[in-house]
C-alpha cells in the first residue's frame, strides 16, 4: 500500500515513463454476430430482441445440403447466447422473445426449453402471413394478421392479432389498427393505425378493454406518430415528425401523463431521433442519421443524453452499426449493420462493469488511468459520470484518487 505522503510529482513521472497512450471511452464489448455461412456473399443476419437472460433471437442465411446432394442458402431463426453463439430454429422471422425463452415468430412459437413449436390459430376471415413482433412474460403473443389473400404493399389489409395459450387468438377493438408491436408485463400493447407510410399508433390494455391513440396526447399537428415499445413500468416509447415532416422528436408516455419529449441528436447529425426499444432502467435505443442519411445507431440515457454508440465500443474495423434494436434490463444491446463482407451483419453489446480505479471505463486499471487522473488534477465538481477521474466523488481530482487506482491495479 502506498503512503498519502508519497510525493505525486514521482508517481506521475513513472506513470509517463511508462506509457503515454490515448485514454479510452469504451463502455461496451462488442460481439459480431454473422451468419452459418461466412464465406457466401450475400449473407445477412438480423438480431431483434434479447431477453433478460442475455438470450438474443433472429434471423440470419443458412446453407444445408439438400437430398440430391446440392446445396442451397436459405433463411433460418435462431437464437444466440453467450456461452453457446448461434442456434438454428426452423421458425420464419422471430422478432420476439420472453424471459421464459419462448420465441414469437411468423405463424408459430417456439419454446426453447421444451423444443416445442406452436401453430397459431388464423382468426375468421384472416389469411396468412401472420406475423408476431413480441411476446410476453405470461406467454401473450402479438403481431398483425393480414385480412385478404391479396397484395398488401401499403400494410392496410390487416388487423392486430393476440394470441396466449389460455384465451386463444383475437384481435383488437382499436379503430383502423393494423398492427401490434410489443407488449409489456402487465398487458399493456403498443402498436400502429393507417398504413406503412403515414401511421398513427396506439396503447391498449388489454385487461381494462382500453386504449389511447397517440397522436391525441399531443398539442402540436402531427404529421406521424409511432408508439415502439413499452416497459413493465408501463413507460411507452417512440417518435413523432411535426407537421412538415422536418423533425422526427422521440417521446416518452406514461399513461395519465404528458409525453416527455427526448433532445434531439447531437451536431453534425439531421434532427431525427426513431427509438425501437426502452428497458425498464428508462434507457432507449435507436436510430440516428447524418447529414447524408446515413443511418446509424445510438443510446439514450437521462444523465448522458443521445450518443452514438459507435464511439463507445470497439465495433471491427469498416463495420457500421446501423441500428440498434433492442436493449434488456441488463443494459445489454443488441442490433445490425453493415461493413466487412456480406450484405448485414448483427451485434451485441454488452455493458462493461464499472472496475474500481478505472478512469478510463476500459475495464482495465493501469497506466492509462494514472494518466487520467493525473491530467484531471484539482478541483473536478462534476458528478463522478461526467469527471470519471473523481473516483471517490469528492469533488476533487488529488492524491486519494491516485492511490485507489494504483492499490486496483490490473495492468496491461
Amino acid at each position: 500500500m502506498l503512503s498519502r505522503t508519497q510525493p505525486i510529482q514521482v508517481i506521475a513521472a513513472i506513470a509517463l515513463m511508462i506509457s503515454s497512450g490515448a485514454l479510452a471511452d469504451m463502455q461496451y464489448e462488442f460481439t459480431l454476430v454473422d451468419a452459418f455461412t461466412p464465406n457466401y456473399a450475400l449473407r445477412e443476419t438480423y438480431i431483434y430482441d434479447i431477453n433478460d437472460q442475455n438470450l438474443a433471437v433472429g434471423t440470419t442465411t443458412i446453407t444445408i445440403q439438400l437430398p440430391n446432394g446440392s446445396s442451397t442458402t436459405t433463411y433460418t431463426g435462431f437464437y444466440w447466447t453467450p456461452e453457446t453463439e448461434k442456434a438454428a430454429v426452423e421458425l420464419s422471422w422471430p422478432k420476439g422473445v420472453n424471459n421464459g425463452g419462448l420465441m414469437a415468430g411468423s405463424l408459430q412459437t417456439y419454446d426453447i426449453p421444451t423444443d416445442q413449436f406452436t401453430n397459431m390459430p388464423l382468426l375468421p376471415s384472416t389469411f396468412p402471413p401472420l406475423v408476431l413482433l413480441g411476446v410476453n412474460d405470461g406467454g401473450v403473443a402479438v403481431g398483425y394478421v393480414q385480412i385478404c389473400n391479396c397484395s398488401n404493399s401499403q400494410g392496410t389489409l390487416q388487423i392486430p392479432y393476440v394470441w396466449d395459450a389460455a384465451n386463444g387468438a383475437r384481435s383488437l377493438s382499436v379503430p383502423n389498427a393494423k398492427g401490434a408491436a410489443r407488449i409489456n408485463s402487465n398487458g399493456l400493447i403498443v402498436g400502429w393505425t393507417g398504413s406503412w407510410s403515414m401511421p398513427d399508433s396506439y396503447m391498449y390494455n388489454l385487461n381494462a378493454n382500453t386504449y389511447t391513440i397517440m397522436s391525441t396526447q399531443f398539442a402540436e399537428p402531427n404529421a406521424q406518430t409511432t408508439a415502439v415499445d413499452v416497459n413493465d413500468n408501463n413507460v411507452v416509447v417512440g417518435w413523432r415528425k411535426n407537421s412538415t415532416g422536418s423533425i422526427s422528436w422521440g417521446y416518452t408516455w406514461t399513461p395519465g401523463e404528458s409525453p416527455t419529449l427526448l433532445p434531439l441528436p447531437p451536431e453534425g447529425f439531421q434532427p431525427h431521433l426513431r427509438p425501437t426499444s426502452i428497458n425498464n432502467d428508462g434507457v432507449i435505443v435507436g436510430s440516428i442519421y447524418t447529414p447524408i442519411a446515413t443511418q446509424l445507431a445510438f443510446v439514450y440515457d437521462a444523465e448522458h443524453g443521445v450518443r452514438e454508440l459507435s464511439t463507445l465500443t470497439n465495433e471491427p474495423a469498416g463495420f457500421t452499426l446501423m441500428t440498434a434494436t433492442a436493449i434488456n434490463d441488463n443494459g445489454w444491446i443488441v442490433g445490425y449493420g453493415y461493413g466487412g463482407g456480406g450484405m448485414y451483419k448483427s451485434f451485441v453489446l454488452q455493458p462493461i462493469v464499472p472496475v474500481m480505479g478505472d478512469a478510463t471505463g476500459d475495464g482495465l486499471v493501469n497506466v492509462n488511468d494514472l494518466l487520467a487522473v493525473i491530467s484531471a488534477w484539482g478541483t473536478c465538481p462534476l458528478p463522478p459520470a461526467t469527471c470519471p477521474a473523481d473516483l471517490n466523488g469528492n469533488g476533487a481530482v488529488g492524491i486519494d484518487d491516485l492511490l485507489i487506482v494504483i492499490n486496483n491495479w490490473t495492468g496491461i
